[in-house]
């Protein structure tokens, strides 16, 4: 049975929106994030941010950085599902849409891939990551937290509603002050 991993820039304070403003990625970062994907099997996102994300990865395979280029055709081939309540025009390569009307039957479509799935990589976007958290639609946390007081935006657990024991399962701090946590329920 695989798992779902929720994976997330965040900053000290646990803001996870307006990430441009106050993220420091690095060249370790991406090493790590592309050892991440050779082990993905499935990458959701949410309807809001699938169009950006899609333009972004489709076009860092063109990317000057052969880091990122690499990070870019692991994403472009591993099969990405969007989540909505509505009609999402597809335009990342292998991309299929789950219309979801309620929490229950996302429940039901994720433990179906989860039995075909080594890992689940659930990428963005903020609704989604909550809805996860709130609803405990998830086996693990990747959070890589940065060295910064966002002060405002919107914050990771605000919708948690009760409470959540995990695991400390690794710990890495990257040069750049930057530190990735792994957590298991």
């Amino acid at each position: 049975m695989g798992e779902i991993v929720l994976t997330m820039q965040m900053s000290l304070d646990g803001v996870v929106s307006e990430e441009h403003k106050w993220m420091t990625l690095s060249e370790e970062i991406f090493e790590d994030y592309l050892e991440y994907y050779k082990t993905v099997d499935t990458i959701i996102v949410g309807r809001n941010t699938y169009a950006s994300l899609a333009d972004h990865w489709q076009q860092a395979e063109n990317s000057s950085n052969s880091l990122e280029r690499a990070i870019a055709q692991k994403m472009n081939e591993i099969p990405k599902v969007v989540i909505s309540h509505s009609h999402v025009a597809l335009s990342w390569r292998n991309s299929e849409l789950w219309l979801v009307h309620d929490n229950p039957s996302l429940a039901e479509k994720l433990e179906a891939r989860k039995k075909e799935a080594r890992r689940i990589s659930v990428e963005s976007g903020i609704r989604t990551w909550q809805s996860f958290i709130e609803h405990d639609l998830y086996d693990e946390l990747w959070l890589l937290v940065h060295p910064v007081i966002a002060a405002a935006g919107e914050r990771l657990f605000a919708l948690a509603g009760q409470q959540q024991s995990l695991r400390l399962t690794g710990a890495k701090t990257y040069s750049n002050g930057v530190v990735g946590l792994h957590y298991k329920k």
